[in-house]
């Protein structure tokens, strides 16, 4: 599949995309979902790839835990 993106147009677009997916996970993370695990997305489009997604908790280093922060 080739791409006529431009690398400002193919860096703004992997940004939102980091953005979207942090506020994503962060998000389910607060409401309680099982943010852990691996997911298979298929794509509808035949040209198109499927994509495998997994998510890990990393432990953190020296920070506190403080709930609050998750619902403001």
């Amino acid at each position: 599949m080739e791409s006529n993106h431009s690398p400002h147009s193919t860096r703004d677009a992997t940004a939102a995309f980091e953005h979207e997916l942090q506020d994503l996970v962060l998000t389910a993370f607060g409401h309680g979902a099982a943010v852990e695990g691996t997911w298979e997305i298929v794509s509808p489009a035949a040209d198109a790839p499927n994509w495998g997604v997994t998510i890990e908790k990393d432990a953190p280093d020296d920070r506190r835990f403080e709930p609050t922060a998750l619902e403001e």
